[in-house]
Parts: C-alpha cells; sequence; structure tokens
C-alpha cells in the first residue's frame, strides 16, 4: 500500500512525551500502513532511544546536533516517502481519527491549502489556573476564536497539528535554521509560503489536545523569545505587519521608542505578577477559575507581558536588552566626565563646584574638568588651587562650542556630562541622569529640568538653596524615572554616553561663541539615530543672568546662530525665530539626504568654510580641485560649501555622487569630508547663503560662469 501521509515530530528531552504520542498514534483509525512517522532528536543530551521494530506503522528515528525543531524538521523532511505531511509537536495528544481527519480534508482541498486542527490544552494540563486562562484566550494560541472552515493568513500556520503538501515546503526552502528555538520559526515559514498564495484552513473536528502546563514565569520568558525572533523575521523580510505595526510606522524609530517606554514602564511590575500568578497557581489548583477572574487576570498579562515582548525586539533589533540595563543601573561603579565651561563669574564658578562636590554619590568616580574662557576676574587662579579640577585654561574666549569640544579628548569616563558654571546640581540629581543614561542601551542626550531653561524645560523655583532642594525632591519621588522623549535641549546640563558623543565628533564650532550649538548637537544625536530624552524627576537650579549686557549679547548671538541653524538644516523659507515645527519632517527623511558626504559637522568654524564651485562632469579638474583644498589629514577640521546648479550640474545626485567619488580616489574609501550643498536654483539666493556660510572661497577646478559666481560672493580667496 501507498504511503499517503508522512507525520513529523521533532522532539528535545522530552522521551516521556515522545512515548505517549508514538503510543496514542498506534490506535489510529487509519491502516498503518497508509502512514509514517519520522521522529527526530534535536540533539538531546541523553538521546532519546525507540524502538522502531515495536510499532505497527514505518518510524524512523533521526538525530542532529541541537539546532532547533525547524532544522529537525527539515531534516525529517529529507526522509518522508509521502507527498503529504502532518507536523505535530511531541506534547500532542492525537484523537483516534486524527490521520485519517487531515487526509480526508485535503482530498477536496488544493496544494495551496494548509489544514490547521485543534491544539486545546488536555484536562490534566487545565488543572492549571494559569494555563486556564491561556486556555480561555488569545494568550497563546488564539484558538476560541477561530471558525471552523474559515480560511487565514500566515499568522495562523502553527505546526502543533497543521498539515500540507511537502512539495509545498519544499517549494520556499523549509525552515529558516536562523529560527533556532520554538517560537516564530512556524509563522515565519507560513509567511514564506503565504507568498506562494498559501492559507490555513482551520478544522475544529481535526482533534490533537496539548499536554503541556505553562508555568506563570515560563510564559514570561516566552514572551521575551516571542519579541525577539519576530524582529529577527521583521529584519529579513521588512514587513511592519509582522511587529503589529501599521504600514507607514517607523519601527526604527517610533516603534522602538514605545518598546523602550514600555520596557521601562512595566518591567517593574512584571515580577509582582509572576509571584501573584505563581500563587493562584498554588492555591487554585485544580479549581475552575470564575469568567470574571480569568478575563482580569488576562488583561493584566496581556498588558505586562509586552515588557518582555519589547526588551527581546529590541535585543533582536538594536543589540541590547533594556531588562539585562535595569538590572544593571547602580549595580556598578560608574565612571562620569563633567566638563564645565567658565568665562568670569569666580563666584558661580566656586558654588557650581562646590554643589559637585556635595552632591557626588559615593559609588561614582566622579571626574571634573574645568574649560576656563579667558577670565580675567581671578577664575583661573582659583581653579589651578582645586586638586580635584582638570584645568584647561584659554588665553582668550573660544567660544563654547570650541571649549567643550578642547575638553572631550581628557574625558575618561563613560557618561560625559557637559554643565554650565552657572548651575548648581542638587541630591540625587546624578543618580537619577545615570539611570536615564544608562538604562536605554540606544540612549542618545539626556536633559534636565531646570528654573531657566529653553524647549519647555522650565518649571518654577523659589530662590535659594533649600526651595531648589526641595523641588529636587519632590520631582525624584513624585516623577520617579519618568521622562519625555526629546530632540532639542539646551546644554545648560546634558548628560550622553561617551560612545554617542565618538559618533557625534562635539560641538560644531561653525556656531561659536554661544547659540544654537546644542540645538544642532541635540539634532544630529536624533538624526544618528539615537533616542534622547528630558529626565523629569531630575531638577537643577540655573542661575539668573547677571545684568542687562550679558542677556543683550546673548540675544544677539541667538539671533544669528538661528540663521545658520535654519539654513543649515533646511527650515522653509519664511521661518520665523525659534520655529521648530518643521523638525519632525526632517528627522523623517533624514536630515542629511541631500548631503550624504556630510557626516559630521564638529569642526565646521567660520573660518575654514570654503565655497566651491566645480565642475562636476570634469573628473580630472574636480580631482585637482579637491586635491588642492582638501589634504590628508584635515578632512576633520574642514568644511565645504557646494554650489550645485540643478540644471547646469546635471542634478544634485550626480555632483554628490561624482565628489564622493574623486574623495575616494583621492583618499581612502570611506573617507568623511562635512559639506553643506547649496543647490537652490536662483544665483543670488545661493550667494546669500554662501555669504552665511562661508569665509572663504576657491574657484579651483571652476571655469566660465562658474568662476565668475564664486568670485561675487567677496570672500577671501583661499590660501594653501
Amino acid at each position: 500500500m501507498t504511503l499517503e501521509l508522512s507525520v513529523v515530530v521533532p522532539t528535545y528531552g522530552r522521551p516521556d512525551a515522545i512515548l505517549a504520542l508514538l503510543d496514542q498514534l498506534r490506535s489510529q483509525t487509519l491502516e498503518p500502513e497508509r502512514f509514517e512517522v519520522v521522529v527526530c532528536d534535536d540533539g538531546t543530551p541523553d538521546p532519546i532511544q525507540l524502538e522502531t521494530s515495536d510499532y505497527p506503522f514505518q518510524l524512523t528515528l533521526l538525530r542532529q546536533d541541537n539546532a532547533g525543531p525547524g532544522p529537525a524538521r527539515n531534516l525529517a523532511f529529507e526522509h518522508c516517502g509521502a507527498a503529504l505531511v502532518l507536523i505535530l509537536n511531541d506534547d500532542a495528544v492525537p484523537a483516534r481519527d486524527l490521520l485519517a481527519g487531515h487526509l480526508a480534508a485535503h482530498s477536496g482541498a488544493d496544494e495551496h491549502t494548509a489544514i490547521l486542527g485543534t491544539f486545546r490544552f488536555t484536562e490534566e494540563a487545565l488543572r492549571g489556573p494559569f494555563t486556564q486562562v491561556l486556555a480561555r484566550t488569545n494568550l497563546l494560541f488564539d484558538f476560541p476564536g477561530l471558525q471552523h472552515r474559515r480560511r487565514y493568513g500566515w499568522q495562523h500556520f502553527w505546526t502543533c497539528n497543521i498539515s500540507l503538501q511537502l512539495s509545498a515546503i519544499r517549494a520556499v526552502g523549509g525552515f529558516d535554521p536562523a529560527f533556532d528555538q520554538a517560537i516564530v520559526e512556524d509563522v515565519e515559514l507560513g509567511y514564506r509560503l503565504s507568498k506562494n498564495g498559501l492559507q490555513v484552513e482551520y478544522r475544529e473536528d481535526l482533534v490533537a489536545e496539548h499536554a503541556h502546563r505553562l508555568e506563570p514565569a515560563e510564559y514570561f520568558a516566552r514572551s521575551h523569545r516571542l519579541g525577539r525572533f519576530l524582529a529577527r523575521m521583521y529584519a529579513k523580510h521588512d514587513d511592519n505587519e509582522i511587529l503589529w505595526a501599521a504600514p507607514d510606522t517607523d519601527i526604527e524609530d517610533y516603534q522602538a521608542r514605545s518598546m523602550q517606554s514600555t520596557v521601562e514602564a512595566y518591567s517593574p511590575a512584571v515580577p509582582k505578577l509572576i509571584s501573584k500568578l505563581t500563587s493562584i497557581e498554588h492555591e487554585h489548583e485544580g479549581r475552575q477559575l470564575p469568567h470574571a477572574v480569568c478575563q482580569q487576570l488576562a488583561a493584566a498579562v496581556r498588558r505586562l507581558s509586552y515588557a518582555p515582548f519589547a526588551a527581546g525586539a529590541l535585543l533582536e533589533l538594536e543589540g541590547h536588552d533594556p531588562q539585562v540595563a535595569l538590572a544593571e543601573v547602580g549595580a556598578r561603579p560608574a565612571r562620569v566626565s563633567i566638563v564645565v565651561v567658565s568665562m568670569d563669574a569666580c563666584d558661580q564658578t566656586q558654588r557650581c563646584l562646590e554643589a559637585l562636590r556635595a552632591q557626588r554619590p559615593d559609588h561614582v568616580d566622579q571626574q571634573i574638568l574645568f574649560v576656563d574662557n579667558g577670565s580675567t576676574d581671578g577664575s583661573v587662579e582659583y581653579l589651578r588651587t582645586q586638586s580635584d579640577v582638570e584645568l584647561i585654561a584659554n588665553a582668550s574666549n573660544l567660544g563654547a562650542p570650541r571649549a567643550r569640544n578642547q575638553a572631550i579628548s581628557r574625558c575618561t569616563g563613560d557618561v560625559v556630562v557637559f554643565l554650565d558654571n552657572d548651575v548648581l546640581v542638587t541630591p540625587g540629581w546624578l543618580e537619577r541622569v545615570l539611570w536615564h543614561v544608562t538604562v536605554d542601551g540606544n540612549s542618545g542626550v539626556v536633559g534636565v529640568l531646570s528654573d531657566r531653561a529653553a524647549h519647555g524645560q522650565q518649571i518654577e523655583c523659589e530662590p535659594g538653596e533649600a526651595a531648589a532642594h526641595a523641588l529636587a525632591s519632590a520631582r525624584g519621588s513624585d516623577h520617579h524615572r519618568l521622562f519625555r522623549w526629546s530632540v532639542l535641549m539646551p546644554s545648560f546640563c546634558i548628560a550622553l554616553r561617551k560612545e554617542v558623543l565618538d559618533v557625534l565628533g562635539g560641538f560644531d564650532e561653525w556656531f561659536s561663541p554661544w547659540g544654537f550649538e546644542d540645538d544642532d548637537f541635540t539634532l544630529r544625536a536624533s538624526l544618528a539615530g539615537f533616542r534622547s530624552r528630558v529626565a523629569l524627576d531630575v531638577f537643577v537650579r540655573h542661575e539668573p543672568y547677571r545684568g542687562r549686557a550679558k542677556a543683550e549679547r546673548h540675544a544677539e548671538l541667538l539671533q544669528l546662530n538661528w540663521q545658520r541653524f535654519a539654513l543649515r538644516w533646511g527650515a522653509p523659507e519664511g521661518t520665523t525665530y525659534g520655529t521648530v515645527d518643521w523638525i519632525p519632517a526632517l528627522l523623517d527623511r533624514g536630515g542629511w539626504e541631500r548631503a550624504d558626504l556630510h557626516r559630521s559637522p564638529v569642526g565646521q568654524t567660520a573660518g575654514n568654510c570654503v565655497l566651491l564651485w566645480p565642475d562636476y562632469a570634469d573628473a580630472e579638474a574636480l580631482e585637482a580641485c579637491l586635491r588642492d583644498i582638501v589634504r590628508p589629514g584635515e578632512l576633520r577640521n574642514l568644511s565645504l560649501a557646494l554650489r550645485i546648479d540643478p540644471v547646469l550640474d546635471g542634478g544634485v545626485d550626480a555632483a554628490v555622487e561624482a565628489v564622493e567619488a574623486a574623495l575616494e580616489r583621492l583618499h581612502e574609501p570611506g573617507t568623511e569630508l562635512n559639506v553643506q550643498l547649496l543647490d537652490v536654483p536662483d544665483a543670488d539666493e545661493a550667494l546669500a547663503q554662501a555669504r552665511v556660510l562661508c569665509s572663504a572661497m576657491s574657484a579651483s577646478g571652476a571655469g566660465g560662469p562658474r568662476a565668475d559666481w564664486v568670485r561675487m560672493s567677496g570672500l577671501e580667496e583661499l590660501s594653501r
């Protein structure tokens, strides 16, 4: 008699379960000559032993090194003799007519149909109250919501009790070995099968029971694996539906932020819920849970199980597990570098330093660096006498961006804090800031609240140290570990991981001496893919301006650098000072998509931004131009403003590609160069932009109208 059905069962470490399943298969109504069973032991340390000749049906036992149930099934498929395969779990308890029922169901189905039978828990398993919760809901399998003979998509391709044509499996390459655990490997195969037109038909009359009692802790651990492997599936197929997100959702940005927030908000409650569920498990063993209680518990499980799910997804997508970070925060000593810029106001500097000392946590190794910008009031002399201060003393005011950048190479901490010298830190500030910095493996910049701040970070506080400390304590308790995501932040007190600082490169000195260098810095952190936040549980005092002169000077600098900030980042024409409602659109399009050469604007000072308009189509002239201007070792200290005529130069993409190609021929592949693109069609408008951006020009590589236009800028000729 010809084999009509091959039953495939992977197993690992459960000899009693596989023996029980094989005994159940002895009593099938389907004649034993019409089916075979192929068991694959997935590397059980004490290999499973079966007497294959003891069974009335053909039984094949295979073994492989542990690789997961997917590869185990793939090996079994190689030994299948029937055209139709039925995949079962090793803890399945099949009804006597299960195999005959699957064959009958396929007699009227086409090759693009998989038949899914039921897989409800056994009566013994349902003695567990938590298993009752799973059985009545869709927290594990959604069998209560399925309708008999209705067709479903790949989301219901569950390999607990499902049959289909072996040729369909082979057509898509079988199970993906990258999904090496007993989770998601089945729906991932179903996803690929669905692309070939396969649908899943549910048959409630094809009964197999599930002889497994899932404990609460085991379920939450499973949620972590589910998140991890669904994220792996998403990364493979780039389909938002896999992660239950709308088609237009940015998974790497919005969805990842949501996941991080969920982990932080709900993870502390997960152990408490597991403890409660475990108590119910013991206290109500063998008793039927009331419907209302079951639904209440299901709602809590559904809500809190998303925390480990999100943690698993972030582990897969970004390489870090927020749950691990939550457990480790504060558990080990921290090394923090605090960079303070000062210029005169020696009394403020003293108060700032005294506050840092007073509020230093015992477990923090605190490095304090002061960069003094040409003080003449005794600040330098005072700082030189402080044994716990590393001092960089500039002869003149080099501006806040350059001063901070000077200190970066001296920072030895894993976390770097930038602080103004008119900031007074408060009790508990650093412990809370460090929590926010380290809890998210993709954290960018962390800002705090103060009584003088921009971008919504200002809150009211009464004068005096006592009032500031009281408010800081209240914020720390009432808003414990709360935060809001942010893109733009002032730099009076910000913290970030050193590795983030290494990516960003520092503050852009084009904004010297002060103003919008912090908006530019924090914006670049978001554009680089980091998540920045404002810690709502941290308050520091930011002392008010002294006198009208400083406030007026800062207002002038803000007006000037707003123009630079708006120009750099492409603010819409007519945008008024301080209006930033266009920033989300910038983030959506990636910010520098128009200037692929631009990697990090650090070092882009007004004195070395050079205006060029070479002939991009003339490769030899372009190389000569770049050879003159862009010399090895100077790339990080040089920026170019490239005029690109959308018509004359054949479009922006062509010009940028020409420059990139020339640069790689001249220097190392992957060389980074800071650029601004002047690609507006109107020549006069481009000139106006050039005069804001640049302080030097070069007509090298240009001729005719290009050279004339460059010289019309009135900028100084670059001398090399």
